[in-house]
């Protein structure tokens, strides 16, 4: 819901780096030049403009900081003494001038990225007028009777509700603002949304005849929002949370997403399992996020999994419900890692026996005259070819011909030679050559000293 909701903290700092890669748009000094011609574009009476930026805090932490240090006029529509965190997420209403440095930094990072949005007024109206009419839009009753927090300053929201509301309600929202210029949902695209006779209308899209509206009455009260637009926010939101979901699932589970994103099954999926974390009784979004970190790991079908079945009918609280399922699932997880991992040591140490069968003799007959090596009896001589094997299969290289090179490098220039300057090893090398050219080429980069 884009109305103002009890987000999780832990959801947003899970989330924040991913977000913020979707949301670095960052404007041309020709589009900003663009910009400004449509937020300071004279009125058929050919007065210039006042413009206000409108500007929600919490969207990005730089506002704060730029409207703080900044020279432009500039009002928190909080009133009152805030804590430093409160006044980092607050909403901010500057007056902007044409070319200002200050105008310019914000228009530059902020348009694109549902930093705010612009208010066109014309005199005589001031900032006092403008910032009580934005104080006054912020509180809303739903059709329930509650009140809400309204987050009319993110465009993503004010669009919906413009295109949707009646020339009463726009009247109240609008009051000494001639003019909401936002930002579209695809780049390069202004709408500039006006109140006339016809409704609120995007007069850059609109081609027909506009009637400057004349009645501006508004009706006493708090705004109301109705079903229809918290329907169209919910969806908007919805949306919008699909799109993070894809992103964290395909940033943190990359093995798990790759087959899905080749196939474009990905946003299928996403919306499938948000369903079934819906059916669980799943509302919040952290609690859905932890659902499909589950079924992104353990499969889709763990939906009907047992221990999972189990969880969910007891009787706690969702939020719980959906942090044992995790934890559940991380623990099945570490436990099938650990039996791949006895399964691994299993197979390597057949490695390293066969290693040990085949090759003693050739340390003992070339390692032991040839380069001083020195062993107290046969079990120090195993534990010595043990610890060679381990670190050749360490780094990926298992076959008898790599651990034959390996052990002829650790016989000439000692167990722990060095290796940290071997960029040979690194993943794409690996791939493009095989264990033996990369022993080789390892060998050939040791000094002539010998080191045993």
């Amino acid at each position: 819901m884009v109305l103002h909701s009890v987000r999780s903290v832990k959801m947003r700092k899970a989330q924040h780096n991913e977000i913020e890669k979707m949301n670095k748009n960052t404007l041309s000094d020709a589009e900003v030049s663009e910009l400004q011609q449509q937020l300071w574009q004279k009125n058929e009476q050919g007065k210039t403009p006042t413009v206000y930026a409108i500007l929600g805090g919490a969207r990005d932490k730089q506002i704060e900081r730029i409207i703080r240090q900044g020279e432009l006029k500039s009002s928190c529509l909080i009133d009152g003494k805030l804590t430093y965190q409160m006044s980092i997420a607050a909403p901010y209403i500057v007056r902007l001038e044409f070319n200002h440095p200050q105008t310019i930094e914000i228009l530059k990072k902020g348009w694109g990225n549902n930093w705010g949005i612009f208010a066109i007024t014309y005199s005589p109206a001031t900032l006092i007028n403008v910032r009580q009419n934005c104080r006054k839009i912020a509180m809303v009753k739903s059709p329930e009777g509650k009140n809400l927090y309204f987050r009319y300053y993110d465009p993503r929201v004010l669009r919906i509700y413009l295109s949707a509301c009646d020339t009463s309600e726009a009247n109240k929202v609008f009051g000494p603002i001639t003019d909401f210029i936002l930002e579209g949902q695809d780049n390069g695209v202004i709408h500039r949304y006006r109140r006339t006779e016809q409704g609120v209308v995007d007069v850059n899209i609109n081609l027909l005849n506009i009637t400057a509206i004349k009645n501006q009455t508004v009706k006493p009260g708090l705004l109301e929002i109705s079903k229809q637009q918290i329907s169209a926010f919910k969806a908007v939101r919805f949306k919008r949370f699909i799109t993070e979901m894809e992103l964290h699932l395909s940033t943190y589970f990359a093995p798990q997403t790759t087959s899905l994103i080749e196939q474009e099954l990905l946003n299928s999926w996403v919306n499938t399992n948000v369903k079934h974390a819906q059916d669980f009784g799943f509302i919040t979004e952290l609690d859905i996020c932890r659902y499909l970190n589950v079924a992104i790991i353990q499969g889709e079908s763990v939906k009907d999994a047992p221990w999972l079945q189990a969880i969910m009918a007891e009787s706690l609280f969702p939020s719980t419900k959906a942090t044992l399922i995790e934890e559940k699932s991380l623990e099945l997880l570490d436990q099938e890692h650990q039996a791949v991992v006895k399964e691994l040591d299993k197979v390597n140490l057949l490695h390293l026996e066969r290693f040990y069968q085949k090759h003693h003799k050739k340390v003992l007959g070339v390692g032991v005259p040839l380069f001083d090596l020195r062993f107290e009896d046969d079990k120090a001589l195993k534990s010595w070819m043990f610890r060679v094997g381990k670190q050749c299969i360490n780094v990926g290289l298992t076959d008898e011909m790599a651990l034959d090179i390996w052990l002829d490098i650790a016989m000439r220039y000692g167990e722990n030679f060095p290796k940290e300057n071997w960029a040979i090893l690194s993943e794409t090398q690996k791939e493009a050559l095989s264990p033996s050219a990369i022993l080789f080429h390892l060998s050939a980069q040791q000094p002539h000293k010998q080191s045993a």
